[in-house]
């Protein structure tokens, strides 16, 4: 159990040093199933902390050193998958995947895009190529889902970073005259 508890610190120091060490960043927002927060790892945590509390009380030595593990596991669990979770957005492109730099989506990459309006949020769903030739086997789908109180900063970042290139994009709408 020592071995994981160390394996998970280390997982999320380098999740959280992969994030600090992101550069321009324009905005970021919580996108876990939990209010935004993981739910597996919060629910873990959770529990671990409960666990450790009824050992503490209960006096058992070797107990509450093993729900002290468990609980540095759940802790590390949980840095990790909330900063994984967490949607960046950056003068580069967006963020898909904090521990792997090649999972970003470039500005460049991105052919096509457009919105959906839920209840409350909206989803963006852009179209990217992941290779260097325009083949349809090289065309990839991401999904944002945009939190309302973000739409407008993210809506005029889209413009500013896709309007030169999408040329049905200018400034805040889309002008449906570009498609006749």
């Amino acid at each position: 159990m020592v071995i994981v508890a160390c394996v998970m610190g280390t997982v999320a120091v380098t999740t959280a040093a992969q994030v600090f060490r992101l550069r321009n960043k324009r905005m970021s927002w919580r996108a876990g199933t939990l209010k935004g927060f993981p739910l597996f790892s919060a629910v873990f945590l959770v529990i671990s902390l409960g666990l450790t509390a009824a050992m503490w009380l209960q006096g058992g030595f070797w107990a509450f050193g093993a729900s002290l593990m468990y609980l540095f596991i759940g802790s590390g669990w949980f840095i990790s998958s909330y900063f994984s979770s967490k949607r960046y957005i950056t003068d580069n492109g967006i963020v898909k995947n904090v521990n792997d730099p090649a999972q970003t989506v470039a500005w460049h990459q991105i052919r096509d895009f457009f919105e959906q309006e839920t209840a409350g949020d909206f989803i963006y769903i852009f179209i990217y190529s992941d290779g260097e030739e325009e083949l349809p086997q090289n065309l990839r789908r991401l999904e944002l889902k945009i939190p309302q109180k973000k739409y407008e900063s993210f809506k005029k970042l889209i413009s500013h970073k896709l309007g030169r290139r999408i040329s049905c994009y200018e400034g805040s709408t889309i002008k449906i005259e570009k498609f006749e």
